[in-house]
C-alpha cells in the first residue's frame, strides 16, 4: 500500500517541479525581456515615454482586457452549458480568478476551475478538461485563421477598411452558425458556432489592441499587421510555460513585430527593443485590471461557494431532524 501511494506522489512532485521550472524558466525570460527594452538605444523606453502622452488610448488599453475577458467567458460558458448549469456571471467571475491566479507558477487557475465545477455545479472533471480541450481547438482555429486572411489582405492592394473586412469576416459567417438546426447530429451545432463567434470577437479586439498600442508607442501598424501579431501574442499562451505566457509572449510579439515581411502593411521597421517594451506596455495594462477583477472574483467565488456549503450543511441537518 505505501509503496503504491509512493509511486503516485512521485510523478505528482515531477509535476510540481517541472512547473516551476517552467515558472523560472518564463520569469527569466520575462526579466530578459525588461532588460533589452531598457538597454535597446532608447527605442524601448520610447514606447513608454509616448504613451504617458496620450491617455484616452492608454486608458482604452487597460479596458479592452474586459472586452477579451468577457468574450473568452461567453464562449466558454456557451461550451460549459452542454454539461451543467453555470450561471454567465458566475463563468465570468471564474475566468477572472483564473486569469489572476495563473500568474502564480503552478498555474493553478485551470485547476480551480475545474475542481469548483465538480463541487459547485456538479460537472464531472472530465466534462471540464473535454470544455478546456475544446476551448484550446476552438481559439488555435481563430488564431490561425486570422493570421491566414491578415497574410492574404496584406497581399491585396485593399484600402485598410476593405482588410478589416476580410479579417472580420468570419465572424459573421459563425453567427450565420446559430441558424444550424438543433436536432439529430447537429444538436451542438449552434453550441460550437456561437463558441467560435464569441473566441473570433475576442481575437479581433486583440487585433484592436495591437494597433492601439503600436500607435500609442509611436510605430503605427496597419490592420493586416495588428491581426498578425494579436494571432502570435495570443498563441503564445497556448505554450505550456508560465502562465498568461509571461515571458514567452513579449518576445514573440517582439520578434513578430520586428521579422513580418514589408507587404504586411508595416509603415516602417520595428526595433527588437521597442516590439518587446510595447508587449511590456501591454502586459502593463493588462495587469492594471487583472489585478482588482481577479480579487473581486476570487471574493465572489468564495462567498457563494461558502453560502452553497452552508445551505447543504442545513439541509442535511434538517433531513436528520425528519
Amino acid at each position: 500500500m505505501n509503496a503504491d501511494r509512493g509511486a503516485l506522489a512521485a510523478p505528482t512532485k515531477r509535476r510540481v517541479a517541472l512547473r516551476l521550472l517552467l515558472f523560472a524558466i518564463g520569469a527569466c525570460l520575462f526579466g530578459v525581456a525588461i532588460a533589452a527594452a531598457l538597454r535597446g538605444n532608447a527605442a524601448g523606453l520610447r514606447a513608454f515615454a509616448r504613451a504617458a502622452e496620450r491617455p484616452v488610448e492608454l486608458a482604452l488599453l487597460v479596458l479592452l482586457p474586459l472586452v477579451c475577458l468577457t468574450l473568452a467567458s461567453l464562449s466558454f460558458w456557451v461550451l460549459t452549458l452542454r454539461f451543467g448549469r453555470v450561471t454567465c456571471v458566475e463563468m465570468l467571475a471564474l475566468l477572472g480568478g483564473a486569469w489572476l491566479l495563473n500568474y502564480l507558477p503552478l498555474k493553478p487557475g485551470v485547476a480551480g476551475r475545474v475542481a469548483y465545477h465538480k463541487s459547485v455545479n456538479r460537472i464531472d472533471v472530465r466534462w471540464s478538461l473535454v470544455v478546456v480541450v475544446q476551448s484550446i481547438v476552438v481559439g488555435l482555429c481563430c488564431f490561425v485563421l486570422q493570421a491566414t486572411l491578415a497574410s492574404i489582405a496584406a497581399e491585396r492592394n485593399w484600402s485598410e477598411p476593405g482588410k478589416v473586412g476580410l479579417i472580420a469576416s468570419p465572424l459573421a459567417a459563425a453567427l450565420l452558425g446559430l441558424l444550424i438546426p438543433r436536432r439529430g447530429a447537429l444538436t451542438n451545432g449552434w453550441r460550437y458556432s456561437a463558441a467560435f463567434a464569441f473566441r473570433y470577437a475576442d481575437s479581433l479586439v486583440w487585433a484592436v489592441r495591437y494597433w492601439l498600442l503600436f500607435g500609442v508607442a509611436g510605430q503605427p501598424q496597419g490592420a493586416s499587421t495588428s491581426a498578425a501579431i494579436a494571432s502570435v501574442s495570443q498563441s503564445a499562451s497556448l505554450i505550456p510555460i508560465a502562465g498568461n505566457g509571461l515571458g514567452v509572449r513579449e518576445w514573440m510579439v517582439g520578434l513578430a513585430a520586428q521579422s513580418l515581411p514589408v507587404w504586411y502593411g508595416k509603415d516602417s521597421a520595428v526595433p527588437l527593443a521597442f516590439g518587446v517594451s510595447a508587449e511590456l506596455l501591454n502586459r502593463a495594462c493588462e495587469v492594471v485590471v487583472a489585478l482588482p477583477v481577479g480579487l473581486l472574483s476570487l471574493w465572489w467565488l468564495t462567498r457563494r461557494y461558502g453560502r452553497l456549503k452552508a445551505q447543504e450543511t442545513l439541509n442535511a441537518f434538517e433531513a436528520l431532524r425528519t
